[in-house]
């Protein structure tokens, strides 16, 4: 996976809109006028105005999957479930209902990955849910299990290729709390379920293997400047697959680490 970057702010009329509506949430004296406010408001979180930000905030790629709406189309998710949160064992819990307006919960997700993870939302063993109201740093405290996109964990998770396309996997040297996040994360989002999703990824890894052959494969007999000139051109492929903005970059990054020379891994990376 590839952390999400935010730059920026959202456009600041929707902003004022959704503060207001979380103010009248807190304010409700009961679940059910809650409720009343959330059906009223049902769809907010989906206005152009939020979603069209968010979109390109990682070039309208899921920010689950990295893929674009060719696998299928796009939806603003809530990370925190709104309504209700499932865990691991099948009981419920309440959800995060004060949330339901907060952009920082949001995930630009396609609908098949959303579909899949639904109301899931466990945390681990010996962790405290979040309570109602609380602060963004007891939120971040939480212990989730799921892997957050805007997060550094999303390094916790690397790609394989297998005969069937390109699946993800655990990334190595992870401790055994993190293992558990990675391999929920792939099962709750359902990350290697989809045939089409796994087929393009395979595409991405084979582009990228074909660049680090020719890299190895580079000759020119008595003319060794044009064998650099081949080589660069290989790495010039490579670096524009690992682009923030390129489909399916964190993919192209395992397939660099895993198969290429460490002169070329140097190069894509900056080092």
């Amino acid at each position: 996976m590839r952390k999400v970057v935010i730059k920026g702010t959202p456009p600041a009329d929707w902003v004022a809109e959704a503060d207001a509506i979380t103010a009248r949430l807190r304010a409700a004296p009961n679940e059910a006028a809650r409720k009343t406010i959330l059906q009223e408001k049902e769809g907010f979180w989906r206005d152009d105005r939020i979603r069209d930000w968010l979109l390109q905030q990682f070039s309208n790629k899921c920010w689950y999957t990295e893929a674009e709406e060719s696998i299928s189309p796009i939806h603003v998710d809530h990370f925190r479930p709104k309504g209700r949160v499932k865990n691991l064992d099948g009981t419920y819990e309440p959800g995060y209902w004060w949330l339901t307006f907060n952009w920082k919960n949001y995930v630009i997700a396609g609908h098949l990955i959303n579909s899949k993870k639904s109301d899931v939302f466990p945390i681990l063993d010996g962790e405290i849910r979040a309570p109602a109201n609380c602060t963004e740093m007891i939120l971040k405290l939480e212990g989730a299990v799921l892997i957050d996109p805007l997060t550094d964990e999303t390094r916790l998770i690397s790609f394989d290729r297998d005969d069937d396309g390109c699946i993800a996997v655990l990334a190595g040297g992870i401790d055994d709390i993190e293992k558990f996040k990675a391999e929920k994360t792939i099962e709750i989002l359902g990350l290697n379920r989809l045939d089409k999703l796994n087929q393009k990824r395979g595409k991405k890894w084979d582009e990228c293997l074909s660049a680090i052959e020719d890299y190895k494969g580079a000759r020119a007999q008595g003319a060794q400047a044009l064998v650099w000139l081949m080589k660069e051109t290989a790495i010039a492929r490579l670096k524009d697959n690992i682009k923030y903005e390129a489909e399916f970059s964190s993919v192209a990054e395992a397939c660099i680490r895993k198969k290429a020379p460490e002169p070329v891994v140097a190069a894509v990376f900056g080092r």
